[in-house]
């Protein structure tokens, strides 16, 4: 039921993004590209980069994060995000090292940082 729900839930329009922006995210194709340049991501790391990206500067928890990846209810601990999260960071940083993505904010959770990206 939970998962219908989800589903009829209306989504953000991912292809309103700035003409400006340098990230781009299609989630029809599943595919990412930061200054034209694709982005090489597994599944989890793209709905991770999605659900940070489209809110910049929101601090999400592990868990909040966790349930944006995995909606099968499959057993995972909450440091699984971590390893997410460092995998994420090393594909960004590799396509622009003066960039800081994502911070971690001590005891919360992550956010995108606000300045990466400019999203409507």
């Amino acid at each position: 039921m939970k998962t219908i729900l989800r589903r009829c839930k209306p989504q953000r329009e991912l292809q309103q993004q700035d003409a400006e922006s340098p990230l781009m995210i299609d989630e029809s194709r599943f595919q990412a590209s930061w200054c034209g340049k694709a982005l090489d991501l597994t599944p989890a790391e793209f709905r991770l980069l999605k659900t940070l990206s489209l809110e910049p500067g929101k601090v999400f928890s592990r868990e909040q994060l966790l349930n944006h990846l995995y909606d099968d209810y499959r057993v995972v601990t909450d440091r699984t995000i971590d390893s997410h999260i460092k995998n994420l960071r090393r594909k960004l940083e590799s396509l622009d090292a003066e960039q800081s993505f994502i911070r971690a904010v001590y005891g919360v959770g992550y956010r995108w940082e606000a300045d990466a990206c400019r999203l409507v």
